[in-house]
């Protein structure tokens, strides 16, 4: 170690080498995946895809430094409110607009937007159970 050189940069270098690693996994698998089953190779395009994910897996668990800091964690829960706002508004007024229409013209609103706007209250139900499961959890 050179007298610049600290441990705290090679602690914040070996972090960003790891998560490149790791989201690097993931977009190879990802873009490998969709290659593959463009040429008509499905089921080893999903080999790959689950290649990828356990890549990321275990680079995020086997790492000998944190990856992730308060800064990250804040800008994440940040990024989740603001999701789950925007998703609140377009399934409130979606779901609005859509019974509306329904109701008041001879318009069928497709199933897939029905589709759509059940996957949003899915999230919902999803947050609700993840929110009781951290605060009542022993």
């Amino acid at each position: 170690m050179t007298s610049t050189e600290s441990p705290t940069t090679d602690r914040l270098s070996s972090r960003r080498r790891y998560r490149r690693l790791m989201f690097g996994s993931i977009a190879a698998a990802v873009v490998s995946a969709l290659a593959l089953r463009n040429l008509g190779y499905p089921l080893l395009s999903e080999g790959v895809y689950w290649v990828g994910i356990l890549a990321f897996l275990a680079v995020w668990w086997g790492s000998p430094v944190s990856l992730f800091d308060e800064r990250d964690r804040a800008l994440e829960r940040r990024a989740s409110q603001l999701t789950l706002t925007v998703a609140a508004v377009v399934l409130v007024l979606g779901a609005s607009a859509a019974r509306l229409l329904t109701e008041a013209t001879s318009y069928a609103v497709p199933t897939v937007v029905w589709g759509a706007l059940y996957g949003y209250v899915g999230l919902f139900a999803a947050f609700a159970v993840a929110y009781l499961w951290v605060r009542y959890r022993p």
